[in-house]
């Protein structure tokens, strides 16, 4: 798929210190977040046999990262997947490499057989995140793509930060 040069693929091992650096540069993570984005892209990069988390890359026509998603299948329900992780290089803003990764994950997740620990595709995507103002225009990517807010937990991360939960349906 591809918009305005943007294309996605699966993210591969030389990817990693790209997407390292992305989080950061983001300046939206703290530390130990993205010290747990950098775990799960070794649990993926480093045992093919793990069915929990699927990692996506969206890249330049210079095949260089300009952002990454993690998803998959939540465990003990049918149907239902979690958008762990989205982040797009902030010089890459606002070109619509974003809106191209949660439609790829979205159609991932609605082919039948997509995850080889489930047969089952898509009723429902869900997406945490944080009420923190620095979120604000991952919050509106996800309106944006019709999710719902559906829960908020106060003062779940932290005194004034909220644990916001965002779902879509698809059938």
């Amino acid at each position: 798929m591809s918009t305005t040069g943007i294309t996605i693929r699966p993210l591969r091992r030389d990817d990693r210190a790209s997407i390292e650096r992305i989080l950061r540069e983001t300046k939206v993570f703290w530390e130990a977040e993205v010290l747990c984005a950098l775990e799960l892209i070794d649990v993926y990069l480093n045992n093919a046999d793990q069915k929990d988390y699927q990692l996506a890359c969206a890249v330049n026509t210079a095949d260089q990262p300009v952002g990454y998603v993690c998803y998959g299948p939540t465990p003990m329900t049918f149907g239902t997947y979690d958008l762990y992780w989205i982040a797009v290089d902030p010089a890459c803003h606002g070109r619509g490499a974003g809106s191209l990764l949660i439609e790829y994950v979205e159609r991932q997740v609605c082919q039948p057989n997509v995850m080889a620990v489930t047969a089952e595709p898509a009723r429902l995507l869900v997406i945490e995140t944080s009420s923190l103002p620095r979120y604000e225009s991952a919050r509106r990517l996800y309106q944006r793509h019709h999710y719902r807010e559906v829960a908020r937990i106060p003062d779940f991360y932290a005194d004034g930060d909220d644990r916001v939960l965002y779902t879509k349906r698809f059938r």
